[in-house]
């Protein structure tokens, strides 16, 4: 039984990253370097899952029921069952998007992006797409422009910097001022975002509404729900600390 992982972890990443550098021969590897990759296996499975489930309540709750007209960029086509039923298209970019179940799959997201009229998207979903743009600015005010007056922005986005990163899912990822620039852009009617998995695998998941024609809120952001899903996510975070980490038979 693998108690606490860390320790084990912290050598196996050490040595991972001496080899790959050319600093170790392949056989100077700690013995439990093989232990240890399984445990990093299972809190990639375990982040994954995480993940999954806080994508499946961004938009089931940041979504509006009826009618929506999605462009999403990113993300796997697996996203397809989390929408509310009822929404009645999801136009998708990026690379790896399957082309023969999304409209325009595998077009790059910045075209997709400025191909949209204005005030056409009640929603636009962005999965891990700002370090791919160089110019934040850009990116926003081209969704802002896409979407409709009370139309939500709904971003997922891996953070540069977690402690097992390399070992979880290879380089990648923003940097945390990325999404800092969504928060401060401005004409937001309302912006909220939190991180999760800080431990392993840092991500940032935010809402922002565009204002109505009319002022006010959007209906279609609940900002009770998103509250409630961090106080969620904090909660089980700190039941895993207090726990040990991951445990394996």
């Amino acid at each position: 039984m693998l108690s606490d992982p860390q320790p084990l972890l912290a050598d196996a990443a050490a040595a991972v990253t001496a080899a790959t550098d050319g600093g170790l021969p392949a056989w100077s590897l700690p013995a439990g370097l093989g232990l240890a990759l399984a445990g990093v296996a299972a809190l990639r499975v375990s982040g994954y899952s995480q993940l999954e489930y806080i994508t499946a309540a961004m938009l089931a709750r940041h979504v509006r029921s009826g009618g929506a007209r999605v462009l999403q960029l990113g993300g796997s086509t697996r996203d397809l069952y989390y929408y509310p039923q009822g929404t009645v298209q999801v136009t998708v970019g990026g690379a790896d998007i399957n082309a023969g179940l999304w409209e325009q799959g595998g077009i790059q997201a910045k075209k997709v992006l400025s191909s949209q009229a204005g005030s056409t998207a009640d929603s636009i979903v962005l999965v891990n797409q700002m370090q791919q743009w160089g110019d934040m600015q850009q990116l926003l005010a081209q969704v802002y422009r896409v979407l409709k007056p009370g139309g939500t922005l709904i971003f997922i986005q891996r953070l540069r910097g977690g402690p097992l990163q390399l070992l979880l899912v290879g380089s990648g990822g923003a940097d945390p001022a990325a999404v800092e620039a969504v928060q401060q852009y401005g004409g937001w009617d309302f912006v909220q975002w939190d991180a999760t998995l800080e431990g392993t695998d840092p991500h940032a998941v935010g809402v922002a509404v565009k204002p109505l024609s009319t002022g006010g809120t959007a209906a279609s952001v609940d900002a009770e729900a998103f509250e409630q899903l961090r106080r969620r996510g904090k909660a089980k975070q700190q039941r895993q600390r207090q726990g040990g980490g991951s445990k394996r038979q």
